[in-house]
């Protein structure tokens, strides 16, 4: 009696087994990737300027005319446009909005947009004066050395705009200084970020760049 019960139980086991679902492969295993689109940092530098080249003319003229309208037409419609006076961006640098950039020129309100390099200053100046100095220091709407999504300056201070804004588009303006021997140390550069939003490119980020020590 006992042998019979075992042999019906084994009997059911091999029925519950046979019956059940095979497990099927994980979707990670078995779907075949996509294609993968490159981030806009990864783009050449022909579809690169292809994408934001006008903007980056327009961009360069509003500085050197001091249009706050033309700047804030620019502008990322819900990010606004950062301003560091250094390459490492930092979570303290000032962010101005479309609206801000209309009148930004003749706004005579001073902020702190970081600190000296060297002496550790604070920098406490009007968006003008900001700009004459950190931004539009030289003609860089003239500058005959320009790159998409990569850097010429460089120096000491640390370049993470890919990592803080990996979906941009990067524009340098570079100037080597007056005195080819000391290009080294007199270079300066104007870094500009364009990021997508729906179906145009904007001005994310305007980024100084000069060597430190």
């Amino acid at each position: 009696m006992r042998a019979a019960r075992l042999l019906a139980v084994f009997g059911l086991a091999l029925v519950a087994c046979a019956g059940a679902a095979a497990p099927s492969p994980s979707p990670s295993a078995s779907a075949s990737p996509g294609p993968s689109s490159p981030v806009a940092r990864q783009l050449s530098a022909a579809d690169a300027e292809a994408a934001v080249g006008s903007l980056v003319h327009d961009t360069l003229a509003a500085f050197k005319k001091r249009d706050g309208p033309a700047l804030a037409a620019l502008a990322h419609p819900s990010k606004g446009v950062r301003f560091s006076p250094y390459a490492y961006l930092q979570a303290t640098n000032i962010t101005l909005t479309a609206a801000q950039l209309r009148t930004a020129f003749t706004d005579s309100t001073k902020r702190t947009w970081g600190i000296t390099d060297g002496k550790g200053d604070p920098i406490i100046l009007t968006f003008a004066d900001y700009t004459g100095t950190y931004i539009y220091g030289r003609d860089f709407a003239s500058s005959s050395q320009t790159a998409f999504n990569k850097t010429i300056g460089s120096g000491n201070t640390i370049d993470n705009t890919a990592d803080v804004y990996p979906s941009a588009i990067l524009f340098e303006a570079y100037d080597p200084g007056p005195d080819p021997s000391m290009k080294d140390f007199q270079w300066q550069c104007v870094r500009l970020l364009f990021e997508r939003s729906g179906d145009r490119w904007f001005l994310l980020g305007v980024v100084h760049g000069e060597w430190t020590i």
